[in-house]
């Protein structure tokens, strides 16, 4: 009998991550990989564009990814390329199997 937490990961694949339910194919660091980037999460916890100051502004963006698929936890920090265009991890949390990784940006 398998527990909750070994249910879970199973349907990181299967369910979470599949490109026919939530997941969607992005290129991570050269790596095509299935994501959730999720939006409405980001609504919760505040704007997804930040105005900084005339002509700038901060985009945030919410990254969802199978550690198996990521591979290490990424740093605070760290800079991520996400379909080509950069990203600073602001925070990581990892959440049954799968990384849930805080990204910004300042843009003009």
């Amino acid at each position: 009998m398998s527990t909750f937490q070994e249910m879970l990961r199973q349907d990181i694949g299967s369910v979470f991550l599949n490109p026919e339910e939530f997941g969607e194919i992005h290129v991570v660091d050269g790596k095509e990989m299935v994501v959730i980037l999720d939006d409405n999460e980001l609504a919760e916890r505040g704007n997804k564009v930040v105005t900084m100051a005339e002509g700038l502004h901060e985009r945030r963006l919410l990254m969802y990814v199978s550690e198996e698929d990521f591979g290490p936890e990424p740093l605070i920090g760290r800079r991520l390329r996400l379909d080509g265009e950069y990203f600073t991890v602001s925070d990581v949390s990892c959440e049954g199997g799968m990384y849930a990784v805080s990204l910004e940006a300042n843009r003009s």
